[in-house]
C-alpha cells in the first residue's frame, strides 16, 4: 500500500519508536531531544520528524485532532514499517482526584459508536500493549511521578460528546453526557488513543499512551500554557528513555 498523506516516510525514517502528537506544533517541541533530526513529512496535519536519541533513531509525528486523522496517520505508518507507537498529548481529566498537569495513562478506552464500527464490533476492546504500558508506567514510577492508570475516552467530538453545553439542549443534558462516563469510572476523555489501540492490536504492533491532564472538569481549571509544554517535552523525553536505553 502507497502512502497517500505520509507520502516518503520508511522503515528507517520511523525507528525504533513514533511518538504520537496531536498538535504539529509539539512535532518541533520534542524535535528539542533529538540529534540529526529532519523533517520527512510535512502534509496538512501530518509534520514528521526523525532524528536519533542516545544514537537509535526514532520519529515524532503530528496526528491532527480526532480519530479521523489519526487513523490515516496509523495506518500509513504501520505500512511504512513503525514498530512501536506511543501517543503523547492532552486530555481532559473527569474524575476529582485528578489534577491539571498531573500524568495519565489508560489501559483501555471506551468510545462511542462511529468510525471505528468499521474496523471492529462497538464490544471490541480498545487496550493497550501490557508490556508496553508497564514498561513506560514502570520508568516514570521510577522518576516519582505521579501517574493516574484507569480506563479513559475516546470521543468522536469536542464539544456535546464531552459534556460541553452549546446552547442547544441545555447545561443539564451536558452534563449528564459526562456524569453518565463518571460514574462508569471513566478517568478521563480525549480524542485520539482508542483508535491507536485498536488498530495496534488487529495489526499486532505494541501501542500506549502517556497523556497530560490539561484541565480539570471538576472546576474547568486549566494547565497555564508554559507549564503545559514544559510537562509535555519532560514526558515525552521520559516515554523515549523508557523504551530507547540511556546507556548503551
Amino acid at each position: 500500500m502507497s502512502n497517500h498523506h505520509l507520502s516518503g516516510f520508511t522503515k528507517e525514517h520511523a525507528g525504533e519508536l513514533t511518538i504520537l502528537v496531536g498538535d504539529p506544533a509539539r512535532v518541533h517541541l520534542f524535535s528539542e531531544l533529538l540529534t540529526d533530526s529532519t523533517v520527512v513529512v510535512n502534509n496538512r496535519e501530518f509534520i514528521a520528524v526523525s532524528g536519533l536519541f542516545n544514537k537509535q533513531r526514532i520519529s515524532i509525528i503530528s496526528t491532527g485532532i480526532g480519530v479521523g486523522s489519526t487513523e490515516i496517520a496509523v495506518i500509513e505508518l504501520i505500512a511504512s514499517g513503525a514498530k512501536r507507537l506511543v501517543r503523547v498529548g492532552g486530555c481532559g481529566a473527569w474524575q476529582d482526584q485528578v489534577n491539571p498537569g498531573d500524568i495519565i495513562m489508560n489501559h483501555a478506552m471506551a468510545r462511542g459508536t462511529g468510525m471505528l464500527s468499521a474496523y471492529v464490533p462497538d464490544n471490541y476492546p480498545a487496550v493497550a500493549d501490557p508490556l508496553l504500558f508497564n514498561q513506560i508506567y514502570q520508568y516514570l514510577s521510577k522518576h516519582n511521578k505521579c501517574i493516574h492508570t484507569g480506563i479513559g475516552l475516546t470521543a468522536e467530538g469536542f464539544y456535546l460528546s464531552q459534556g460541553r453545553d452549546l446552547n442547544l439542549f441545555g447545561q443539564s443534558h451536558a452534563e449528564q453526557v459526562m456524569s453518565y462516563w463518571q460514574q462508569r469510572k471513566i478517568l478521563n476523555a480525549e480524542m485520539e488513543t482508542a483508535v491507536i489501540y485498536l488498530l495496534g492490536a488487529l495489526y499486532q504492533i505494541p501501542v500506549a499512551n502517556c497523556l497530560v491532564a490539561h484541565v480539570s472538569r471538576k472546576n474547568n481549571q486549566w494547565v497555564g500554557n508554559l507549564d503545559y509544554q514544559s510537562t509535555h517535552l519532560n514526558t515525552a523525553q521520559l516515554v523515549i528513555e523508557s523504551i530507547i536505553p540511556t546507556q548503551l
